[in-house]
């Protein structure tokens, strides 16, 4: 889908619903509080982002969030796999399903070109070492703040968090080992969301 973008904003109570309403909202993404805990027991830091929503829109949007906007971020949406994240016109998202989304930073070493040809090859290395439900991949136009891509990942439920977040004992060493030659990992963060389906 072309023209898509990114928005966080650090509203402390957004209207989630409202927004998802708008003409040209695809999802809205809300930091998922109540769940954040679980980011433990992959041991990645439990603490929420400095943004409390995401807001995925086309250029059919129309409406201005000025106060609480942090960013504005353009993206190439690219689905690695999984015929649902719960966007507008998929199907509703299973009502214990997890939505992860990563805004993930580049090694500082790379250029924008090898930084894209990495993280798109690790699709392959997520298919073979994780049990995600669906993944999308969303890479940055222009870098802003850090930020060079978006990665979503689903599962469906929590014992699957818990039991096939990784498909093997050694795929946390693979997926390391990968995720190592693109990403920065003190400059990349990761939470736990729900998703508002944007209207048909």
């Amino acid at each position: 889908m072309d023209n898509v973008r990114c928005l966080l904003t650090d509203d402390p109570a957004p209207d989630a619903r409202a927004l998802a309403s708008q003409p040209g909202v695809l999802a809205v993404d809300v930091v998922d509080q109540d769940r954040l805990h679980l980011l433990g027991v992959w041991s990645m830091p439990v603490a929420g982002p400095t943004w409390t929503a995401l807001i995925w829109t086309t250029g059919e949007a129309r409406f201005l969030i000025t106060e609480h906007l942090l960013s504005v971020l353009e993206v190439d949406r690219h689905c690695v796999w999984g015929a649902s994240l719960g966007d507008r016109g998929d199907a509703a998202l299973p009502p214990d399903a997890l939505l992860m989304v990563s805004l993930v930073a580049r090694r500082s070493d790379l250029n924008g070109d090898t930084f894209v040809e990495r993280y798109r090859s690790h699709a392959e290395v997520a298919r073979t070492h994780h049990g995600f439900g669906a993944y999308r991949q969303n890479v940055v136009h222009q870098n802003v703040d850090g930020c060079d891509a978006i990665s979503e990942i689903l599962l469906a439920t929590e014992e699957d968090w818990r039991n096939n977040f990784y498909a093997t004992p050694s795929s946390a060493v693979a997926v390391g080992r990968d995720i190592a030659r693109f990403l920065d990992r003190a400059g990349t963060s990761s939470t736990l969301v729900r998703r508002f389906p944007g209207s048909a």
